[in-house]
């Protein structure tokens, strides 16, 4: 893969981030440091990177976070005079905020960033998708930890042996039927989302809300099938359930269109049939 440079940017390029394998030495070093809190968010970066493992196998990556490349006024939040600069726009823990490229690629967390770029531009691509980039920086708002939380839930549904999807599969002794009520699920989280998206703010939502603001949603897939599921299952007692939904009009070898959505995990970018891996930037030492 080819290995790229600043100059190598794009104004809407897609960053997507893998951290380093996890490590328990880390784990207990930060919650040392800081307590729970230190040690929850050490494994919020592998919270995501574990629920959405993708397809890859010995090749397994722990994408965990995203970004877009953007030109924002570097200076909001000083006193100082508005500056114009191409930088990493995303959503962290303190909000909506902006870095340099160096600031990004020397963070410890930060192993490779995968550089993902639209397909099919306009002639004004760049143009609508940094006047949205803006509009949702001009903000700082909030990190929604309850959309991250919840991305990790639509993991677990969305893969053929997530623990919810297996759960919906045995209640209603049928895969076409939890397909179905995953994706009714799915609908209307991001139903609520395109009317309050200030409050959906998280890494990977913030970059599809603002491909989706500026007029070029992203396409993403809505089930993938986990072949080598090696997380451990927890087992349920669903015999009390009784009620059945009759869903008989669904074939189950019907394929599930490619829908598109807002609140995704950063693996869905990056696999988004709209864009294309262009190469990545490599961690640098400080």
């Amino acid at each position: 893969m080819e290995i790229l440079k600043e100059s190598d940017l794009e104004i809407g390029d897609i960053l997507i981030f893998e951290d380093y394998d996890f490590n328990n030495d880390e784990l207990i070093n930060n919650f040392n440091e800081s307590g729970f809190k230190g040690a929850f968010y050490y494994l919020l970066h592998y919270l995501i990177a574990w629920f959405d493992p993708g397809k890859e196998g010995e090749n397994y990556k722990n994408i965990y976070h995203a970004a877009i490349w953007g030109n924002v006024d570097i200076n909001r939040d000083t006193n100082s005079d508005p500056l114009l600069k191409n930088c990493v726009v995303q959503a962290g823990t303190n909000g909506i905020g902006c870095a340099t490229l160096k600031e990004t690629l020397t963070h410890k967390t930060v192993m490779n960033v995968y550089v993902c770029r639209l397909k099919e531009k306009t002639s004004s691509f760049e143009t609508d998708i940094n006047k949205s980039i803006r509009d949702f920086y001009k903000e700082k708002g909030y990190y929604s930890f309850k959309t991250a939380w919840l991305l990790a839930i639509i993991c677990s549904m969305r893969y053929t042996k997530g623990q919810v999807f297996r759960l919906l599969e045995k209640y209603l002794h049928s895969k076409i039927a939890a397909k179905y009520i995953v994706k009714m699920i799915l609908d209307s989280i991001n139903e609520y989302s395109n009317h309050n998206q200030r409050k959906m703010v998280a890494c990977s939502p913030l970059v599809g809300m603002m491909y989706k603001n500026a007029g070029y949603e992203l396409p993403v897939n809505v089930f993938e099938l986990w072949q080598d599921n090696k997380f451990p299952n927890a087992h349920f007692d669903l015999k009390n359930l009784e009620e059945k939904l009759p869903l008989t009009s669904y074939n189950e070898n019907d394929e599930w269109p490619i829908i598109k959505e807002t609140i995704v995990t950063p693996r869905q970018l990056m696999e988004s049939p709209a864009v294309e891996m262009i190469g990545l930037l490599r961690h640098l030492k400080k």
